[in-house]
């Protein structure tokens, strides 16, 4: 599901989610999932810099397309928000195995 949605996003190309689309399962899974995770991670960064250079040009005066910069952070917030919810998503599902009994 989370490749599906990164696809919508952008965030990784089509030829990368048709690779971890394949039925893998143990340690592959982990690390399947920890790319997930650092390719994110990563994205965020790229949104975060990339507003930063924005938001100094524009206060420079080097820029003044406003509209380029108010997207770049709208683009930065809501990927950040999103990934707070994997993040929380993935902590429930870790409090929740945790409680499983053996």
């Amino acid at each position: 599901m989370i490749s599906q949605i990164q696809t919508l996003n952008g965030l990784v190309n089509a030829s990368d989610v048709n690779k971890r689309n394949v039925n893998i399962t143990g340690d592959a899974s982990f690390t399947n999932s920890l790319q997930v995770a650092k390719d994110l991670i990563n994205a965020n960064l790229k949104a975060e810099q990339e507003t930063d250079k924005l938001t100094i040009d524009f206060l420079t005066g080097a820029n003044d397309n406003i509209h380029s910069l108010l997207i770049s952070q709208s683009k930065a917030s809501i990927l950040l928000q999103y990934t707070m919810q994997v993040r929380n998503g993935v902590l429930d599902a870790y409090k929740e195995i945790m409680q499983l009994s053996v």
